[in-house]
């Protein structure tokens, strides 16, 4: 599946430019299937969640992500030798019809908790904040696993510049700990977007692009207001 690195392909940095780390050395490229059912469980979140807030038309969104991540799918089958700019494109437009139906997700929750429009019982919405908390995970680890080297085909290439995240693997003084091509996949990007969504900060993956911390910030933003509606909402219901 996906694409195959060249035999001869060789680190981009020279020996003789210093010490080889460990995101320069090419790899296999890893498997997109963990990706994807990522965003399956996302589109079947936000739809849950458009129809319980009775957001109209609920299928809009769910439609769009469902229609490019079968393209994804369809794209990502066949076997290259080179990564695909279509692969990629459809990637980042999937991610971001997600962000996008995920943000109107929120402001229709925000509106049925503060404004009094709610079509939901007090327990209903606290269901809906927790799915949507979770989802917000589940996007946004899309978001660092698309977005860190350029995505997973060019960290497979040894990354064209630098890490946008590096993790403590990847660091110099770590060896030892971890083989020496190591390089992040999914679930360590699941990990990263989970304790951004709690910790509201980083943890032992830090952001060193200007991009990936904008996009951490987003994520502590959005992650806060959700947790506080959350509360607030069973706070009220114990308050009966």
């Amino acid at each position: 599946m996906a694409y195959k690195p060249h035999a001869n392909r060789k680190p981009k940095r020279q020996p003789t430019d210093g010490p080889i780390l460990s995101w320069q050395i090419p790899t296999n490229p890893e498997s997109r299937w963990p990706a994807f059912g990522a965003a399956v469980v996302v589109i079947a979140g936000q739809a849950w969640v458009a129809a319980s807030l009775s957001l109209r038309p609920a299928w809009l969104f769910p439609v769009i992500s469902a229609v490019l991540l079968v393209a994804s799918v369809a794209v990502y089958l066949p076997q290259r030798t080179e990564p695909s700019p279509l692969m990629r494109a459809l990637g980042v437009s999937l991610i971001g019809v997600l962000v996008i139906a995920n943000a109107v997700s929120m402001i229709e929750l925000v509106r049925n908790i503060f404004v009094g429009v709610s079509v939901l019982n007090p327990i209903g919405l606290l269901l809906v904040g927790i799915v949507l908390w979770i989802v917000t995970i589940a996007i946004f680890a899309l978001v660092y696993w698309e977005l860190d080297g350029d995505g997973p085909d060019m960290r497979a290439d040894g990354y064209r510049d630098f890490p946008d995240l590096v993790f403590p693997q990847q660091q110099s003084d770590q060896k030892g700990l971890a083989p020496a091509n190591w390089k992040p996949t999914f679930p360590d990007y699941v990990y990263v977007s989970l304790t951004a969504a709690t910790a509201f900060s980083p943890t032992d993956t830090m952001p060193y692009s200007k991009r990936v911390k904008l996009v951490m910030g987003v994520e502590n933003v959005m992650s806060l207001a959700i947790i506080a509606m959350i509360v607030a909402r069973a706070i009220n219901i114990a308050r009966g």
